[in-house]
Protein backbone atom coordinates (compact mmCIF):
# COMPACT_ATOMS: atom_id res chain seq x y z
CA UNK A 1 0.00 0.00 0.00
CA UNK A 2 2.74 2.61 0.86
CA UNK A 3 4.39 2.09 -2.18
CA UNK A 4 1.27 2.65 -4.40
CA UNK A 5 0.51 5.56 -2.50
CA UNK A 6 4.43 6.88 -3.28
CA UNK A 7 3.24 6.42 -7.38
CA UNK A 8 0.09 8.11 -6.58
CA UNK A 9 1.85 10.96 -4.83
CA UNK A 10 4.82 11.61 -7.93
CA UNK A 11 2.23 11.10 -10.58
CA UNK A 12 0.07 14.08 -9.27
CA UNK A 13 3.16 16.31 -8.45
CA UNK A 14 4.46 15.46 -12.00
CA UNK A 15 0.80 16.38 -13.41
CA UNK A 16 0.93 19.35 -11.35
CA UNK A 17 4.50 20.59 -12.33
CA UNK A 18 3.22 19.62 -16.31
CA UNK A 19 0.23 22.13 -15.54
CA UNK A 20 2.38 24.51 -14.13
CA UNK A 21 5.07 25.07 -16.96
CA UNK A 22 1.80 25.04 -19.55
CA UNK A 23 0.31 27.83 -17.73
CA UNK A 24 3.68 29.71 -17.55
CA UNK A 25 4.33 29.09 -21.25
CA UNK A 26 1.01 30.09 -22.24
CA UNK A 27 1.04 34.05 -20.16
CA UNK A 28 4.38 34.22 -21.93
CA UNK A 29 2.95 33.35 -25.15
CA UNK A 30 0.02 35.04 -24.75
CA UNK A 31 1.83 38.17 -24.10
CA UNK A 32 4.19 38.56 -27.15
CA UNK A 33 0.44 37.95 -29.16
CA UNK A 34 -0.51 40.80 -27.43
CA UNK A 35 2.38 43.20 -28.03
CA UNK A 36 2.95 42.01 -31.75
CA UNK A 37 2.20 45.60 -33.40
CA UNK A 38 4.98 47.12 -31.28
CA UNK A 39 7.32 43.96 -31.28
CA UNK A 40 6.47 41.88 -34.44
CA UNK A 41 9.47 39.57 -33.67
CA UNK A 42 8.97 38.98 -30.20
CA UNK A 43 6.47 36.26 -30.63
CA UNK A 44 8.74 34.25 -33.30
CA UNK A 45 11.85 34.43 -31.09
CA UNK A 46 9.71 33.51 -28.37
CA UNK A 47 8.74 30.51 -30.39
CA UNK A 48 12.20 29.70 -32.06
CA UNK A 49 13.36 29.96 -28.19
CA UNK A 50 15.13 32.20 -28.62
CA UNK A 51 14.43 34.36 -25.77
CA UNK A 52 15.76 33.46 -22.00
CA UNK A 53 13.30 32.76 -19.20
CA UNK A 54 14.34 33.38 -16.17
CA UNK A 55 12.67 33.44 -12.83
CA UNK A 56 14.10 35.87 -10.28
CA UNK A 57 13.96 37.05 -6.49
CA UNK A 58 15.81 39.86 -7.89
CA UNK A 59 19.58 39.56 -6.81
CA UNK A 60 20.98 38.34 -9.65
CA UNK A 61 19.99 40.05 -12.88
CA UNK A 62 24.12 41.29 -13.34
CA UNK A 63 24.98 37.41 -13.78
CA UNK A 64 22.03 36.58 -15.93
CA UNK A 65 23.10 40.02 -17.87
CA UNK A 66 26.83 38.40 -18.45
CA UNK A 67 25.37 34.84 -19.00
CA UNK A 68 22.75 36.22 -21.55
CA UNK A 69 25.65 38.32 -23.88
CA UNK A 70 27.33 35.70 -23.70
CA UNK A 71 24.56 33.38 -25.32
CA UNK A 72 22.53 33.76 -28.91
CA UNK A 73 19.65 34.62 -27.15
CA UNK A 74 17.92 37.80 -28.73
CA UNK A 75 16.15 39.18 -25.71
CA UNK A 76 16.18 38.09 -22.11
CA UNK A 77 12.65 37.74 -20.06
CA UNK A 78 13.28 37.64 -16.15
CA UNK A 79 10.12 37.39 -14.03
CA UNK A 80 10.08 38.58 -10.48
CA UNK A 81 7.51 37.78 -7.49
CA UNK A 82 3.90 39.28 -8.22
CA UNK A 83 4.73 41.67 -5.36
CA UNK A 84 7.24 43.42 -6.94
CA UNK A 85 6.90 46.92 -7.66
CA UNK A 86 7.65 48.95 -10.50
CA UNK A 87 10.26 51.18 -8.73
CA UNK A 88 11.92 47.75 -8.10
CA UNK A 89 11.97 46.76 -11.70
CA UNK A 90 12.53 50.46 -12.73
CA UNK A 91 15.76 50.51 -10.53
CA UNK A 92 16.84 47.06 -11.89
CA UNK A 93 16.90 48.28 -15.37
CA UNK A 94 18.82 51.25 -14.16
CA UNK A 95 21.59 48.49 -12.55
CA UNK A 96 21.71 46.75 -16.16
CA UNK A 97 22.19 50.14 -18.38
CA UNK A 98 24.87 50.98 -16.35
CA UNK A 99 27.29 47.76 -16.25
CA UNK A 100 25.69 47.10 -19.20
CA UNK A 101 25.50 49.93 -22.11
CA UNK A 102 25.63 47.59 -25.01
CA UNK A 103 22.21 46.07 -23.34
CA UNK A 104 18.94 47.83 -22.79
CA UNK A 105 16.49 46.82 -20.57
CA UNK A 106 12.05 47.43 -20.26
CA UNK A 107 10.70 47.42 -17.08
CA UNK A 108 6.87 45.55 -17.33
CA UNK A 109 4.41 45.49 -14.24
CA UNK A 110 0.62 44.55 -14.47
CA UNK A 111 -0.70 47.72 -12.65
CA UNK A 112 0.28 49.54 -15.52
CA UNK A 113 -2.50 47.78 -17.91
CA UNK A 114 -2.25 48.26 -21.57
CA UNK A 115 0.56 45.87 -23.56
CA UNK A 116 2.40 45.09 -20.08
CA UNK A 117 2.72 41.59 -18.63
CA UNK A 118 0.56 40.00 -16.11
CA UNK A 119 3.75 39.75 -14.13
CA UNK A 120 6.32 41.94 -13.01
CA UNK A 121 9.52 41.45 -15.75
CA UNK A 122 12.55 42.71 -17.27
CA UNK A 123 13.34 42.12 -20.20
CA UNK A 124 16.56 42.97 -21.64
CA UNK A 125 18.05 43.35 -25.66
CA UNK A 126 21.25 44.17 -27.46
CA UNK A 127 20.94 47.70 -27.62
CA UNK A 128 22.28 47.64 -31.76
CA UNK A 129 19.99 44.60 -32.23
CA UNK A 130 17.13 46.67 -31.48
CA UNK A 131 17.60 49.32 -33.21
CA UNK A 132 18.02 47.59 -36.40
CA UNK A 133 14.97 45.75 -35.77
CA UNK A 134 13.51 48.60 -35.17
CA UNK A 135 14.30 50.62 -38.20
CA UNK A 136 12.78 47.33 -40.11
CA UNK A 137 9.73 48.11 -39.25
CA UNK A 138 9.72 51.81 -39.36
CA UNK A 139 9.85 52.66 -35.52
CA UNK A 140 10.44 55.98 -34.38
CA UNK A 141 11.77 56.24 -30.42
CA UNK A 142 9.52 59.06 -28.96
Amino acid sequence: MNARHEQEQRFFKEKEEEQRIQEEVTWVKDYFISIRKLCPWSLKFWMEEKILHIKSTGKCELTWCACFTASKHEAMLIEYPQDTSVDKLYGITEKIEKKYPELIAFWSHPSEKENNTPKPCVIVQDRSTLTDLRKKIGYKDE
